[in-house]
This record gives C-alpha cells, structure tokens and sequence, in this order.
C-alpha cells in the first residue's frame, strides 16, 4: 500500500482486498489494510512544506518509526514498550515522535471522512507513548540506558500476582487511556465506556479484549491467540520474542 496499491480498488466480482480476505478467514490481514497510514501523509506532517520549501529535514529511519506506530494493527502498551526500546533515536526525538502521532489522531476525526475506529486506535497508541516517555524519562535521569528503561516498563505492565485474572497496571492504563479520549460524542468510544463499565477492575474481560474487539472486530479477538506478553496475533502463549 505504501508503493501504491489502494485499499478500495476491486476485482472482477467487486471485492476489495479486505472484503477477500474476511471471506477466507485472515481477519489479521484484515485489520492491518483497514488501519494502514500513508507513508506520505507521515512525512508531510514530520517535516511540513513553506512554498515549495522543507522547513525541518529528519532522517528517513524516523519517518519510517512513526508510521510503523500509527498504521500498525498493534495496540498493545508492552508491544509498543518493545518497538521503543529498539529504536535507538527514541528520547532524541520525543517532542517530534509525539507530535506527529498527535496529528495523525486529530486528523481521523477533522476530515470529511471521519474515522473513529483509527482515531481511537492511535489514540490509544499516543496515551501509552506519553506515558512510556513519562516513566523512561524518570529512570534515564537515574542512568539507566533508554532501551533498559523501556523493558523495565514493560515489566511494571506485566506484573501479575497470584490470584488476580487480570495484570492489574495494564488494565489500569488502558481504562485511562480511554477515559482520556477526548471526543466523547464517538458511537464507538461510549460503547466501549459502557461495556468495560460493567466489568469490575479486576475481572475479565480485559480492557484489552474490549478494545482489540472494539477496534477489529470480534472475528479477530475469536479466531486469533494473543501472546500473553505482548499482544502479538497467532501466538498460543507466547510469540517467540517474548520467550
């Protein structure tokens, strides 16, 4: 899509991409086509135009780490911990990594053709970055490499006591960060509120199974198994980076 391939071109019986392949099951595939952000669209906002003019120049390998992060179907925080921790510019370029992922949200729901299901998708992306930057920030003044304070982080998420359905810091952030969502009038965003409303904190379903439903559709959360870890599709218990 990136090299120009449209999502709503048809074959010859009037099917799209995606519509093919939700008929032959790959639901993953299906959510990757229907949250994909233009390469393009990313560069324009990292560095914008004056007249004919670039204004900033950045290097390719930043444009090509937020646009990773806002057309991923991934919206898990310990998946997006990992994708920090291995991007070597990361508190280098913090301001501009947050500032363009802030646009391209606030771009889903000011167009004509409003999106609610990718404004909410990286929404949920720019609140676990902003906290992630938060908490790697603390540790970094401390010493501690970027890379070592982003797996600490990930770690803080997964924390899991005997006894408890559910990891209790996980939960807590991603009830926040949809408490956080600042356009409360999206039919998506007050279904969600209402159905993790019902569920006590500590109890399943998660806000994560909420949102990968809300998100994806309940094919994907029915038919995929998620790494504990991380969150990554087609994973029995644990994807083999998180082993």
């Amino acid at each position: 899509m990136d090299h120009g391939a449209r999502s709503y071109s048809t074959n010859s019986i009037g099917k799209t991409a995606s519509e093919l392949a939700a008929f032959v099951g790959q639901h993953e595939c299906v959510s990757i086509i229907n949250n994909h952000v233009s390469i393009d669209e990313v560069e324009r906002l990292l560095s914008p135009k004056v007249g004919s003019e670039i204004t900033e120049v950045y290097p390719e390998h930043l444009a090509q780490f937020i646009h990773k992060l806002c057309s991923w179907h991934q919206i898990h925080p310990v998946a997006i911990a990992f994708e920090l921790s291995k991007y070597e510019d990361a508190m280098k370029y913090q301001k501009k990594i947050l500032y363009v992922v802030d646009r391209v949200f606030e771009k889903q729901l000011r167009c004509k053709e409003s999106n609610e299901v990718m404004s909410l998708k990286v929404w949920v992306i720019l609140f676990v970055l902003r906290d992630v930057y938060k908490y790697v920030s603390e540790l970094v003044a401390t010493g501690r490499t970027a890379h070592d304070a982003c797996l600490i982080y990930a770690k803080h998420l997964l924390v899991w006591e005997p006894g408890e359905q559910v990891r209790k810091n996980m939960e807590i952030l991603l009830r926040a960060a949809m408490k956080a969502f600042p356009y409360h009038h999206s039919l998506l965003y007050e279904t969600l509120v209402k159905a993790m409303a019902k569920t006590p904190l500590e109890q399943r379903p998660t806000a994560f199974e909420y949102i990968v439903q809300g998100l994806f559709g309940q094919r994907l959360l029915m038919a995929s198994k998620f790494c504990a870890t991380c969150g990554s599709c087609a994973a029995k218990k644990r994807c083999p980076k998180c082993k």
